[in-house]
């Protein structure tokens, strides 16, 4: 029976890194969803700083700081933009690896299950070729009498 100890170790360890990807895979995602709604805030801020820009009655001051907030602004949504595509390359290989991680665990089960059939064939051959001894012992021993 320790190829199913071998075998169930083998399994807990794998469901365990299974969970902690998993976990790792919703902190990125909700980190990604965060980050994307902050995109959509500075889009929607730089829409309204251009709106403020077309209007007459600013001066030379208002205009320059709207300006060089829109830049800063734009300069925030590009940064943000990059560490969402590195964001979604990572859900992405996260998910291969669990994807994967699944697989072993499912050929590690059907391995378990083809070991302990074949152990439970060998056991039941063994004892089967002892019955056959002993038969044979006892149909000796009758035609000896």
């Amino acid at each position: 029976m320790t190829i199913k100890v071998r075998f169930d170790k083998l399994i807990e360890v794998k469901e365990n890194l299974l969970s902690e990807k998993k976990k790792e895979l919703q902190y990125t995602v909700s980190s990604f969803e965060m980050i994307s709604q902050e995109i959509i805030t500075i889009e929607e801020d730089i829409k309204r700083n251009y709106a403020q820009l077309s209007l007459v009655v600013l001066d030379s001051n208002e205009v320059y700081v709207l300006r060089e907030h829109i830049i800063w602004l734009e300069a925030k949504k590009s940064t943000l933009l990059k560490e969402k595509d590195k964001l979604e390359k990572i859900i992405n290989s996260l998910k291969t690896e669990l994807a994967h991680i699944l697989k072993e665990i499912k050929m590690l089960e059907t391995l378990k299950s083809k070991a302990l059939y074949s152990l439970k064939k060998t056991i039941s051959r063994k004892e089967q070729k002892k019955l056959d001894e002993l038969a044979l012992r006892l149909n000796l021993k009758s035609y000896q009498r």
